[in-house]
């Protein structure tokens, strides 16, 4: 199972290097977004800003280095009033020495003013070049310089609606599917009898799998509960902040999700019992999904 660190809960805030000084009040943050799976699609960025001529930031992030989650702010600045304000952000497959994605984009920035400038990193510019000095936008060659005036102030809560590998306007209800499969997704139908392994660790386990809709690709966080309605008892429930991936058909999911279905019993004790499964995800935006399925332990 991957899965994100608390500190990727948090929204990403880079703040770009260097000292104000008098008259440099304006501040412009960088909405970084991308419809691609975090973690799958892309594992590492490389970002560049300059202000004014002069390079403020270069940074290299990766999600296997726990130091990559999107959507993000990227905050560059102080700036002079007019400065002209640039950034170029290159998308990495694991282990791929050239980037999938490159984008860039530039505007001004304005005295007394914290512009909000999107910056997304679009699946349909995958493998399109751009000559001239343009940037890939939506699949098409554009300028990357915006005005100024064509940006709206930094609202935090942009990031709430802000592009998502997995949620998006066309996936619907938050919602939850219980499947089985350590290295991918099969069904798990109602009282189906499931086998269980031995762990590294002690104890034994079955393997869950989900697909989910409506929900966060990052930072969501994971709920397995169970309970043994013969022996009346409560399964001490597990969490963990998880990342998904997508899985076609407008679903992502999750596999390999061990579950211990005889923590604090003994293991002859579940077997051939019903089990009654209960999970809930949780995304960053607060959106919930929930489901339930009752297997048996194998004898």
């Amino acid at each position: 199972m991957r899965s994100t660190s608390k500190a990727l809960l948090a929204l990403l805030v880079l703040g770009s290097a260097g000292c104000a000084d008098d008259g440099a009040d304006a501040l412009v943050v960088v909405g970084l977004t991308t419809d691609m799976a975090v973690g799958f699609d892309i594992d590492e960025i490389e970002i560049t800003t300059e202000v004014a001529g002069v390079v403020t930031r270069r940074e290299r992030l990766s999600y296997g280095g726990g130091g990559l989650a999107l959507p993000a702010e990227l905050v560059v600045g102080p700036a002079h009033d007019g400065a002209a304000v640039e950034l170029s952000v290159a998308a990495f497959r694991d282990g791929e020495a050239l980037p999938i994605v490159t984008r860039a984009a530039a505007t001004r920035a304005v005295s007394g003013r914290r512009l909000l400038l999107p910056v997304p990193l679009d699946e349909a510019c995958v493998a399109v070049p751009c000559a001239g000095g343009a940037t890939c936008a939506e699949g098409a060659c554009v300028d990357p310089f915006i005005a100024p005036s064509a940006l709206a102030g930094h609202d935090p809560m942009w990031i709430v609606s802000a592009r998502d590998a997995c949620k998006t306007p066309d996936s619907g209800a938050p919602a939850v599917m219980i499947g089985q499969g350590e290295s991918g997704f099969a069904p798990l139908e109602e009282g189906e009898v499931v086998s269980i392994e031995a762990g590294p660790q002690g104890g034994h386990h079955v393997w869950l799998a989900l697909r989910v809709t409506g929900l966060r690709q990052m930072g969501s966080r994971l709920r397995v509960g169970g309970h043994y309605p013969e022996l009346g008892v409560e399964l001490l429930p597990f969490s963990a902040h998880i990342t998904l991936h997508r899985a076609g058909q407008g679903l992502c999911g999750i596999h390999g999700v061990r579950f211990q279905v005889d923590r604090g019993l003994l293991v002859e004790s579940v077997r051939g019992r019903a089990l009654d499964i209960d999970i809930a995800v949780e995304d960053p935006n607060g959106d919930v999904a929930t489901a339930a399925r009752r297997v048996v332990i194998s004898p």
